[in-house]
């Protein structure tokens, strides 16, 4: 029996040319449609004709339309073996169920693992006893482990050690910095205990991959060698994400054709502070007559209800749900305008991947993030865009302003500069390429 989208069921054999095992531990995974989901599925994929691959995930927050999938239990799909764990799943928009949700699943992965007989990759392959060591089959070479949820460096570290797995860590974001940064926990002892847990885990492994400079800087001075650290940046499929700026469907089906089309696609959280954007657009709105604006709020999350509230009646935004992969070029490349926001006290607790889908698309930028860090120094350098600090109102106005006046020849040269950036730091082929070597300088 074979399931959609290439899946197989897990007591199929797979063939693959390996140079070793490797398993990725981390909830999101396919079919879920939040970026970091699909960037581990990319990579997966990606590694799984060269590496016997095996993800260990948990239940999807979006899910995408028209995927089935085995939701507990083992998997194959397009040569990735998918051990899906059942665990909390309660809406994320309050803070005691996403809590409960991350506690959950981590202590799934912690039960897994303590399974008698479970390996890090089940013996769903097969090779001449020639080919494979009898003593070493079903075993895990090496061990990535994710921070979907952050706690789960706690139960992977313990469990690669007795399994003498090569560990490495592969960092989205560093947690506990990121919940004291917007103010959801205080800098206390609890806190800080959790950090130094973390540190020791962090101190035992043998590399780990965070996503900038300004992450490998908040960990160095956490205590964390440098020589340790490795950065493999986010990225995007340059092949199938490209600029469709003339007839765009995405503008067409919404109606969006006259408009100058602000866009913020991506997880509408705590860190991107969408209610002060919201709040800059009335004040561009209340002058501007010769010309419609929109700001497009394309995707979901915790804070996307109280958008959808503070906006009621307001018709310059217009909310969407997350897009399609396959369709991903077109509604991206429907902006003339795109926002990538942080957090001012967020700098190196994490990085904004939705910047490399952005440049793809060969749209300009808009990026409200604290001064000098690493998207500020990119798109001044780059000249992509412009650069706003957090919080402040005007400034983000004047600049939504400045776009509008702009000339559509200088916006369509910033938005090609973007797309040879994306092209030349930031494919898929060049960043999994980055990965795939540390993997083989660790195994």
């Amino acid at each position: 029996m074979t399931a959609e989208n290439g899946s197989t069921p897990c007591n199929s054999y797979l063939t693959p040319n390996t140079l070793s095992r490797v398993c990725f531990i981390n909830r999101c995974y396919w079919p879920d449609s939040e970026a970091t989901g699909q960037l581990l599925t990319e990579l997966c994929e990606f590694l799984a004709p060269r590496w016997e691959v095996s993800a260990i995930a948990g239940q999807p927050n979006w899910e995408i339309e028209n995927e089935s999938f085995v939701r507990s239990g083992v998997q194959t799909r397009n040569g990735v073996a998918i051990h899906r764990l059942l665990h909390s799943r309660l809406p994320k928009s309050q803070r005691f169920a996403r809590v409960r949700n991350l506690v959950s699943f981590t202590l799934a992965v912690r039960r897994w693992g303590k399974t008698p007989g479970k390996d890090c990759i089940e013996p769903i392959y097969e090779s001449s006893s020639a080919e494979r060591n009898s003593k070493t089959k079903g075993k895990c070479e090496i061990i990535v482990c994710e921070t979907d949820p952050f706690l789960l460096p706690l139960v992977v570290g313990p469990m690669a050690r007795r399994r003498k797995a090569r560990l490495i860590y592969y960092l989205q974001d560093i947690y506990p910095d990121v919940a004291v940064a917007v103010g959801v926990a205080k800098n206390n002892v609890p806190i800080r205990f959790l950090r130094n847990r973390l540190k020791a885990e962090y101190l035992r492994a043998d590399c780990i991959v965070v996503l900038d400079e300004d992450m490998r800087h908040r960990l160095v001075d956490w205590g964390i060698p440098k020589k340790k650290l490795q950065i493999v940046p986010n990225w995007m499929n340059c092949s199938t994400v490209t600029p469709i700026k003339s007839n765009n469907p995405f503008r067409a089906e919404q109606h969006l054709d006259d408009n100058f089309v602000v866009m913020h696609s991506g997880n509408m959280g705590l860190t991107q502070r969408l209610d002060v954007l919201v709040d800059a657009m009335r004040l561009v709105t209340d002058h501007v007559s010769e010309r419609r604006i929109t700001l497009a709020l394309v995707g979901n999350g915790a804070k996307r209800h109280e958008l959808e509230v503070q906006c009621a009646g307001y018709d310059h935004v217009r909310f969407f749900d997350y897009q399609p992969r396959e369709t991903l070029a077109a509604s991206l490349s429907a902006a003339d305008l795109h926002i990538v926001s942080m957090d001012a006290a967020i700098t190196g607790c994490l990085a904004p991947s939705k910047l490399y889908g952005i440049l793809a698309s060969g749209t300009p930028v808009l990026a409200i993030v604290p001064e000098g860090n690493a998207v500020w120094r990119l798109v001044e350098k780059e000249r992509i865009g412009w650069n706003v600090v957090p919080g402040d109102r005007n400034a983000i106005a004047e600049a939504l302003r400045n776009s509008l006046r702009m000339e559509r020849s200088e916006l369509k040269a910033m938005g090609e500069r973007g797309r040879a950036l994306a092209e030349r730091l930031y494919d898929k082929q060049i960043c999994c390429e980055a990965f795939e070597a540390i993997l083989k300088s660790t195994s």
